[in-house]
């Protein structure tokens, strides 16, 4: 019977084969390729230059996902504007945390944008609630470091629904510390400490967690919090605390308010310690721009595996139903 059913489907047999063994490739390329970089915001950090340590001006954006109908032209509107010093992605870099996916997110950075770039590490960063593929590749999952007179912290908050973690907690504390003679004081994180939109406090992380980083941002005056995760644009005080939520730089908008959701990145002016933030929309690309950059996602991401696998299926599902017509026979 075996020989029967391979003679009448033999195409899409070896169709199916192929199908299968393209997409065990990409997943091998995806877990096991080489690792593109390492230690890569701390060399970032060391290209930071600044020709006044008083005044000057980075870029923030965060939750794009590599989509690049928004993040290319964001990139460029960043690198055209030749007053930035740096930029800092606030997380969500990829749609999960692969080598193969993470190289194809630095490959793109390197394309469209010249000054550095640093990292905060968002819940899409992470493979198999694990941090251990983006530590390799970029570094420490939270840093701090200074330009000028202000003071920098990047925060883990990437797994925030299980707790702060108490190691990170006391660093946190220690950093904030020693920001005390800097000008300003500047945080920034993935997850927000609550939601906006609904003033949800347990949202995103504990109680006790929310109420203890607040309490440690307001005892050591930080100057200005920055987060992401929401999909949209957001800015207010929490309990004294100025923030801005920047989510904006190209995954699906999360509402229709004109006044918060819409594509964009934040413009940051430090000023003698004092911080001003400007909200810059982008447009996506047009119809062309996005279909090419769609063929381009479908190509490099996990649609190719899903394609190949719902291909397989289709091809096989006429070979199952034979053979279990042949059998029913019987």
């Amino acid at each position: 019977m075996a020989k029967s059913v391979f003679k009448n489907h033999k195409i899409k047999i070896v169709l199916a084969s192929i199908c299968v063994m393209l997409f065990t490739g990409l997943k091998f390329w995806n877990n096991f390729t080489p690792l593109p970089t390492n230690n890569w915001n701390p060399r970032e950090i060391s290209r930071i230059k600044v020709s006044d340590p008083e005044d000057f001006k980075f870029a923030v954006f965060g939750d794009h996902r590599g989509n690049r109908s928004v993040l290319k032209p964001l990139l460029r509107d960043i690198d055209k504007s030749k007053e930035m010093a740096f930029a800092i992605d606030g997380g969500d870099l990829v749609n999960v945390g692969e080598k193969g996916l993470f190289q194809r997110y630095l490959h793109m950075m390197q394309e469209n944008v010249a000054i550095p770039l640093l990292t905060a590490i968002g819940n899409h960063d992470i493979h198999n609630n694990s941090s251990s593929i983006y530590r390799e590749i970029f570094g420490p999952t939270y840093y701090a470091f200074q330009v000028g007179q202000s003071y920098f912290i990047v925060l883990d908050t990437a797994m925030m629904k299980a707790g702060f973690d108490k190691v990170e907690r006391q660093w946190l504390e220690n950093e904030l510390k020693k920001s005390q003679t800097f000008q300003a004081r500047l945080v920034f994180m993935h997850e927000p400490l609550l939601d906006p939109r609904s003033n949800d406090s347990n949202k995103f992380l504990q109680e006790k967690d929310r109420r203890d980083l607040l309490d440690l941002f307001k005892h050591y005056k930080a100057t200005h919090l920055f987060a992401s995760h929401i999909h949209g644009y957001f800015s207010g005080v929490w309990e004294g605390v100025p923030y801005t939520i920047t989510g904006g730089a190209g995954q699906r908008l999360g509402g229709e308010d004109p006044q918060h959701s819409f594509y964009h990145y934040v413009k940051v002016h430090i000023s003698k310690g004092h911080v001003e933030t400007m909200v810059m929309r982008i447009d996506p690309e047009g119809k062309i721009g996005r279909v090419f950059n769609f063929l381009e996602d479908i190509i490099e991401n996990d649609l190719v595996g899903l394609g190949l696998l719902l291909g397989a299926g289709v091809l096989l599902f006429p070979l199952v139903l034979s053979i279990w017509r042949q059998h029913a026979l019987k």
